[in-house]
């Protein structure tokens, strides 16, 4: 299991964490790889590639038009910036001195959304000059949370789809888009991680957004799905304003197109599936201390792991210390450690390259385990 980041001196990491930036996101396939240098090798006019990319993928996921983007964040904040600033090149080029004479700015934001995902949502709509306005309560909100909180100054609604936000009676994104599109305001949906690339455009959304890099497995890149063609246009035009810096190039969005050819055709699938987590539970569950069992994404997805329970007082450490253990070692194993303060670990076994790998963490919990009996 050796690869280029052991050759040159890093520790080699297996992730069994999930699609996660700070673990490098996902792995991309033999055909992304190839398009990546294919792209790199040759020359394109920019502002002609975005134009065709987003048309592609438009076909693809049956909306209008997109617009590629460096990342699924990045695409939060072109999205508010090109709302304000629509086609006016002027303002574009000027942002942050016009900022201060402009009004429409208020993004709505539901309270149990304003998440930190390894950077706050926050500072994507800020970054995008826009002003958050909180609604509804960090373990609730309604409907009317959003509509009373709606002006002349409001310039859109952020639905956040993500298994970091809280789940428990918020008010879904269905009811939002059709709340949004009742109210005339743009809705806007960032679905970074998310497996559907169709299914927010069809309720209605007016730019969603995603990673190329997560669900789809390709380069580091994202995609705004745009409802017209109109805003893609405005949404592209802010690569001569800030988008500049957060620009992707000719390789990322090829590599991006041709990532989401084999996911839509079902070509990449992964290599270690539910079917393996069965015995590998069924082992763990006999380790004194640990307890394991099959669960499901905690947003809804058709996603199941192996959630561990690691009992101090029998086992010998708890889940927050195993965390570090686990890290230690030729590999570093990486684990779903949000509810680690509560007792527990998860193993999400999309991004393993192989059942040796789901193995090689069997052996290393039972080995720790073994240093307190």
């Amino acid at each position: 299991m050796e690869n280029i980041y052991g050759k040159n001196g890093l520790q080699k990491v297996i992730n069994a964490s999930g699609r996660m930036t700070k673990l490098g996101v996902s792995t991309i396939s033999k055909g992304v790889g190839e398009t990546l240098v294919d792209a790199a090798s040759n020359y394109i006019l920019i502002d002609s590639l975005y134009e065709f990319a987003g048309k592609k993928i438009g076909e693809m996921i049956g909306c209008e038009d997109a617009c590629v983007t460096s990342s699924a964040s990045a695409g939060i904040a072109l999205s508010v910036a090109s709302l304000i600033c629509r086609d006016n090149l002027s303002m574009v080029h000027h942002f942050f001195d016009e900022l201060p004479r402009i009004s429409r700015r208020e993004v709505v934001l539901l309270k149990g959304h304003n998440v930190d995902f390894g950077a706050p949502v926050a500072e994507m709509i800020q970054l995008g000059g826009g002003k958050v306005v909180e609604v509804g309560y960090a373990n609730g909100s309604k409907p009317e949370d959003i509509e009373h909180a709606v002006n002349e100054n409001t310039l859109a609604v952020l639905f956040v789809k993500s298994h970091h936000c809280v789940q428990k009676d918020m008010v879904d994104v269905e009811e939002t888009v059709k709340l949004s599109n009742r109210l005339k305001v743009p809705c806007i949906i960032d679905a970074a991680a998310e497996e559907d690339l169709s299914r927010y455009m069809a309720m209605g959304a007016d730019m969603v957004c995603y990673s190329g890099a997560k669900a789809i497995e390709g380069p580091t890149s994202g995609f705004v799905a745009c409802r017209t063609t109109e805003l893609a246009a405005n949404m592209r035009l802010q690569y001569k304003g800030i988008g500049r810096a957060m620009k992707i190039g000719k390789e990322g969005t090829m590599g991006l197109l041709q990532a989401m050819k084999e996911y839509l055709g079902g070509e990449h699938r992964p290599v270690v599936t539910k079917e393996h987590l069965v015995p590998f539970i069924e082992k763990i569950d006999q380790i004194p201390g640990c307890d394991a069992v099959l669960v499901q994404d905690e947003a809804g997805r058709e996603i199941y792991r192996a959630k561990i329970t690691f009992h101090k007082e029998t086992y010998g450490y708890s889940a927050k210390e195993m965390i570090s253990r686990l890290q230690e070692g030729e590999f570093a194993v990486y684990t779903r450690d949000y509810q680690a303060n509560i007792g527990s670990l998860a193993i999400d076994p999309r991004p393993l390259h192989s059942p040796e790998e789901l193995e090689y963490i069997y052996e290393r919990i039972s080995e720790i385990g073994k240093e307190h009996q």
